[in-house]
């Protein structure tokens, strides 16, 4: 018997040290990797967005804050015993580490008038000795005060806020981790002492930390039912145990390889490239499976073991080869995403490919040949064989029909909207999304936007013009929908003006004097506590202000509109200077998806027409080629028209789903079209060549579908919403091209050679 020439195949042992190596080598840089806390991990460094929000925190501080919400099991938290019980809480908040500042309800500055003179206290001086009277005034004057209601205290006075700000470097893991384990002991031990109350933690520190463990959630629980789930597909189709742990360890060196080579690229681990094991394993699973059931079905011709994996390898070459380029186009072109994450979970992904391409023709032959391996029956899949006969008879009617289902779904797409809510891109499983959705319902909003109103001069922000446009400002917010608070410098000026006018009738009116304002700021910022001051809401110059609005209950598009509708109202109403639009974490969240979608457009042009291209040259078959993409272009309208009847609502995950897609779903197409091609070189007419296909390559589709629908949909159980989406997303679409590939493409074939024919018979005439 003549020797095989696979070098895997001649030297098995020496091929499978030779991949340890590579493996070890690799996978040791995942030691390298560290965990991200950035919230800003998902906006491009250079994105004017971004930069904007920099130069917002260069004048008035990071928004680096933790909110502790408060409730009294449905009491007010106006009675003493819950404002001493408060008090208490502050103090403590002022002990944790890294905090520069506290804001709550018993420290809040309140201006007291003492007749053509005021000063600045505590609204609650000694909250371990509040009368019954006071507590009642406390409460009056804490919801009569725009800056405290639905913001430090509830409308109905049933919960209430304690706001603590940290001072954070730009790496600040570390310090995060600090923070968060502080606090919950802070607060464990509050509530131990303090029966009857509970505290809820949220805001941008506790969200830091929030993403970090999303990380981690999916690394323990995803991965190893990734693994699980992987195993008992391959068992499915393999239908023997050694063999699927052949394909099994070919899955795990590679996903741990190219994860390993991330580590030492520098890449850190995040909510996205968490995500990355799964696809690796889920996108080289189908070409393993492929080349073992063919192996065990050349051994149930005769074939002795070496030749049948040689064979298997052989037949397998071309098409994995052609499938995986195409693959790695996909991939390659979330590069052009404008979120980081998705380009890192792109590279590494096609990372993972190449590795697994090379492993599966020199490490899967080399373990099978020193394995007992037994032969499996080659028969024919008599469901293929009746379902190409079904298909071959039925052409015409199926093709209108798969049309219908296509425009349908065409349809279906004008109810998708653009749409997510960052603040729950995580489910209920995580303590922060409970705790916020908590505060939102009880206390305030957790969207926040700020807009950096500039005068035009140093010292402008004391101009009454500036005031007045300013507080006209105010209102217009404080009257939209879903906005519950709106802090400006202008309540300050008419607090102070107020207090300094007691007893005449002011009407909340502003000075009409530049100096009488700056007086009026400068005795106020003296009558401050030691160490607080108002240079987060002024700029050093006095040429600019913060004006903070916070929302609730407000989607993504919710918040562009509003924010659109904010600018539109300035640009009408203000002079040039003042014109702006909000920005803030919210904000970038919000135009997230957006971005992503319009960067992602230019991405899935370049994927098809690269993709084209290559199935092109590859068939030999310009036609091949567009119609390869033209068909694979279906499974994403009809995917993503079933998700806008199910769902409506697409997110950031939507961005890269297309451009994806488009590398996965063509291999189902790649397979029909080779055999296809080949039946018809050997003289098979058109519809001999369909059920030669459906009987030789059916199986092989399947095998492809199945393994990338259920290890995609495996994200689906993630707790990290775009994760969730992406997989869900990404099922739907591959399940619709099975569709496609099986009920649509063989009458489009048909079609196309009856038009062929009729066209080579005119032309003979």
């Amino acid at each position: 018997m003549q020797k095989s020439n696979n070098p895997a195949l001649r030297l098995p042992r020496a091929t499978i040290l030779l991949c340890l190596a590579v493996f070890c080598t690799a996978a040791l840089g995942v030691f390298q990797f560290r965990l991200s806390y950035d919230t800003r991990v998902f906006f491009n460094p250079e994105g004017s967005d971004l930069s904007t929000l920099r130069d917002f925190e260069s004048k008035y501080g990071q928004n680096n804050d933790l909110l502790m919400v408060v409730w009294a099991g449905g009491r007010k938290v106006t009675e003493p015993d819950v404002l001493a019980a408060l008090g208490d809480l502050v103090e403590r908040a002022w002990t944790l580490p890294h905090s520069t500042r506290v804001d709550a309800l018993t420290n809040f500055p309140h201006v007291v008038a003492d007749q053509d003179a005021f000063s600045v206290a505590d609204l609650v001086p000694e909250p371990a000795n509040t009368t019954e009277s006071e507590a009642r005034e406390i409460e009056r004057l804490a919801l009569d005060d725009p800056l405290i209601r639905n913001r430090l205290l509830a409308s109905d006075a049933r919960a209430t806020g304690v706001v603590v700000n940290f001072n954070l470097p730009a790496e600040a893991s570390a310090e995060v981790r600090e923070i968060v384990s502080a606090s919950r002991a802070l607060v464990a031990e509050f509530e131990k002492e303090h029966p009857g109350l509970e505290v809820k933690l949220t805001g941008n520190v506790i969200l830091m930390a929030t993403f970090s463990e999303a990380a981690m959630s999916d690394v323990t629980y995803l991965i190893p039912i990734s693994l699980v789930v992987t195993a008992i597909v391959m068992f499915v189709f393999v239908r023997a145990v050694l063999p699927s742990l052949a394909i099994l360890s070919l899955l795990g060196l590679s996903s741990a390889a190219a994860m390993g080579v991330a580590g030492w690229y520098g890449y850190e681990i995040n909510t996205a490239t968490v995500a990355c094991p799964i696809i690796i394993m889920t996108v080289n699973m189908a070409a393993a499976v492929r080349i073992v059931t063919t192996a065990l079905g050349a051994l149930g011709r005769g074939l002795s073991r070496q030749a049948a994996i040689a064979e298997a390898v052989s037949m397998n070459l071309w098409p994995v080869t052609l499938t995986n380029a195409t693959t790695i186009v996909g991939f390659l072109a979330m590069n052009l995403a404008d979120a980081p994450p998705l380009r890192q979970q792109g590279n590494i992904v096609v990372l993972g490919i190449c590795i697994a391409y090379v492993f599966t023709f020199t490490w899967l032959p080399a373990v099978l040949s020193l394995m007992p391996l037994r032969p499996a029956v080659q028969r024919s899949e008599r469901f293929m064989v009746l379902l190409g006969h079904f298909v071959n008879r039925y052409y015409k009617q199926l093709f209108f029909l798969c049309s219908v289902v296509v425009v349908s779904c065409a349809i279906w797409l004008g109810n998708i909207r653009l749409d997510d809510d960052f603040a729950r891109y995580f489910d209920q499983r995580f303590e922060y999304r409970q705790d916020s959705d908590f505060a939102e319902e009880r206390l305030t909003g957790l969207n926040i936007v700020e807009f950096d109103i500039e005068s035009g001069e140093s010292g402008g922000v004391f101009e009454p013009a500036y005031q007045r446009r300013l507080a006209e400002f105010e209102a217009w917010l404080r009257g939209q929908p879903g906005v519950v608070s709106v802090a400006a410098i202008s309540d300050i000026t008419r607090r102070v003006h107020d207090a300094m006018n007691a007893g005449r009738d002011v009407d909340g009116s502003l000075p009409d004097s530049r100096e009488t304002i700056a007086q009026y700021f400068l005795l106020y910022e003296l009558s401050l506590p030691f160490g607080a001051s108002l240079n987060d809401q002024i700029d050093v110059s006095r040429s600019s202000s913060r004006v903070t609005v916070i929302l609730r209950h407000m989607s993504s598009s919710e918040i562009r509109g509003f924010n659109d509708s904010a600018a539109a109202w300035l640009s009408e109403n203000a002079p040039p200077e003042m014109r702006t639009r909000g920005t803030g974490l919210n904000v970038l969240f919000a135009n997230l998806s957006g971005i992503n979608v319009r960067s992602m457009m230019l991405a899935t042009l370049i994927s098809i027409l690269v993709i084209a291209v290559v199935v092109g040259i590859a068939l030999r078959s310009a036609v091949f080629g567009a119609l390869s993409i033209f068909l694979n272009m279906l499974p994403s309208l009809v995917g993503f028209g079933l998700w806008g009847l199910l769902y409506q609502d697409i997110g950031l995950a939507a961005s890269v789903v297309t451009a994806m897609t488009i590398g996965l779903v063509v291999d189902d197409t790649i397979y029909f079209l080779l055999m296809y091609q080949q039946a018809r070189e050997r003289g098979l007419d058109p519809e001999g060549a369909i059920n030669h296909v459906f009987a030789t390559v059916g199986v092989a589709m399947l095998v492809i579908t199945v393994s990338l629908t259920i290890g995609f949909g495996t994200l689906a159980f993630s707790g990290f919403e775009v994760n969730r989406s992406l997989g869900a997303m990404t099922a739907l679409v591959i399940l619709s091209n099975l569709f496609i590939d099986w009920l649509m493409l063989p009458p489009v074939m048909r079609i196309l050679e009856n038009s062929r024919a009729r066209a080579k018979r005119s032309g003979s005439s």
